[in-house]
């Protein structure tokens, strides 16, 4: 299953480009967006996290297990991350597979 999921990951990082690179040459000749270089891409800057079931939540570098809660209004659950619980604080990592306890 991980290789199922970093396979997905790594195929959203690629749309991900393919977007950002449309954006870019759509706004040609206005300042560059910001965010890390890929050679002519820009990316800004995302956490991809999946849940058990194999979608994709794409959230801001920086995001805890608590944005992710938020975000799918399931704010003040457990919260388990790679199926070890964790505290609501814990920065998400690209991959990481998070799940909610109700």
């Amino acid at each position: 299953m991980e290789t199922s999921i970093n396979n997905k990951v790594r195929l959203l990082r690629t749309m991900l480009r393919w977007e950002e690179q449309l954006h870019t040459e759509a706004s040609f000749g206005q300042d560059k967006p910001r965010g890390k270089s890929y050679g002519s891409v820009v990316l800004g800057e995302v956490v991809i996290v999946c849940w058990p079931h194999g979608e994709i939540m794409r959230l801001s570098t920086g995001s805890t297990a608590a944005d992710a809660a938020r975000r799918v209004g399931l704010e003040g659950k457990l919260a388990l991350v790679n199926g070890q619980l964790v505290l609501p604080n814990t920065k998400l990592k690209d991959g990481d597979v998070v799940e909610f306890r109700i």
